[in-house]
């Protein structure tokens, strides 16, 4: 650890993981040693009207054995930290305003994602929130995404266990936890804990054996935006803390999309207002969400998963083709394929039968249709490509 990430622990520990207070004390400062000088100078004039809480943590924190045992203590426990000023702090999560001052992780924190998009929703979901937060969790990974989540219970978690199942991202998930990185919220979830850390990473701007109080979900909420290209709202009812995320990432100038729901359906209230208000883009497969970012998603045949099956399109039939092409569009189900090819309903379900018996394509909820990327590669001839 260099001396300057000790310095950066030291004032983050002495103001309690407030940003906006450490970098106002920062700005009166022309580095962060002079900050430390001063405290050991005890010279607090010019820190202005400042706390004597946070005179006394910063005194107490200067002493070079409290510092040793506390990176000796994050150390030990295999707990990583990155600043601002370090190369993996996440790129995007620099432009916010007051961004973490000091981020504590475990597992592999990475500076620049393709695509992260948080996936966000109520913890009191419905057997449809659960399978569609699964669904687009994993699409997102499986299309070279990485998806952020709070791992709230209900779609949270569900949206990174779905990104999760794509056993050849390298970096499916980030976890965004309101509390220590000691700690685990809610109970029971220890075990998608350590696969979000093992798999992807799972960080916090709390100090260690902060528990989840009410003030810091807010504060956890603008990491989850700030982190992302996007946001995606599965399921919200009248009332829902998913709306503050939803400001925040109004706020960061990020996307807001958001899946439409049933009128009657007390889970769906939510999504359907922010759309309705226009605060949302509708959603109704994953191509609305990518279609806004193929800028950063210029890969090549194969590259998704190198360990897919390939298959040759010429050696595919000519529905096979036409269904293949058709659905590179986006999921579709059986009627809209009939609009796009030239068969006959018989014809078109024996074609679909085989394409999801040689595993080109797959089928999903409500009898939608997908490429499915997770096995197999579909190669074009020379003279088509």
């Amino acid at each position: 650890m260099t001396q300057e990430q000790r310095l950066w622990l030291w004032l983050n520990y002495a103001t309690e993981h407030n940003p906006k207070l450490f970098y106002t004390i920062l700005q009166r400062f022309d580095s962060i040693e002079e900050v430390f000088d001063a405290v050991l100078h005890r010279s607090f004039d010019d820190f202005g009207n400042l706390d004597a809480r946070v005179k006394e943590r910063m005194l107490t924190a200067s002493a070079d054995r409290f510092l040793d045992r506390y990176i000796g203590w994050i150390e030990k426990n295999g707990i990583g930290i990155t600043t601002p000023e370090s190369e993996d702090y996440p790129t995007l999560l620099n432009e916010i305003v007051d961004p973490p001052s000091v981020l504590f992780y475990r597992g592999t924190m990475r500076a620049d994602l393709p695509l992260p998009i948080a996936v966000v929703g109520s913890r009191s979901m419905t057997d449809y929130g659960k399978e569609i937060a699964r669904l687009f969790g994993s699409q997102i990974a499986e299309h070279n995404g990485t998806v952020v989540t709070g791992l709230a219970a209900g779609i949270d978690s569900e949206a990174a266990k779905g990104a999760l199942s794509c056993l050849f991202s390298d970096h499916p998930v980030i976890g965004v936890i309101p509390c220590g990185i000691d700690l685990v919220y809610p109970s029971g979830n220890e075990r998608l804990y350590e696969e979000v850390a093992e798999r992807g990473c799972l960080m916090t701007e709390m100090l260690p054996k902060t528990s989840p109080q009410k003030f810091v979900f807010p504060m956890r909420n603008r990491i989850l935006s700030g982190l992302s290209r996007g946001v995606l709202v599965v399921e919200a009812g009248e009332r829902s803390g998913t709306s503050l995320t939803v400001d925040h990432a109004h706020d960061q100038g990020r996307d807001v999309f958001a899946i439409p729901g049933r009128l009657t359906d007390l889970m769906s209230v939510g999504t359907n207002r922010l759309i309705a208000r226009g605060e949302a883009k509708p959603v109704t497969n994953i191509q609305d969400i990518l279609s806004e970012y193929e800028d950063f998603l210029q890969v090549d045949d194969g590259a998704l998963n190198p360990n897919a099956k390939r298959v040759q399109f010429s050696s595919l039939s000519r529905i096979g083709q036409e269904i293949y092409m058709a659905l590179l569009q986006g999921e579709k189900n059986a009627d809209d394929l009939l609009d796009w090819i030239d068969a006959t309903p018989a014809e078109l379900n024996a074609a679909l039968t085989e394409l999801q018996f040689s595993e080109v394509i797959r089928q999903l909820p409500g009898r939608m249709y997908t490429i499915d990327a997770l096995r197999t590669t579909v190669t074009f001839d020379e003279q088509q490509s």
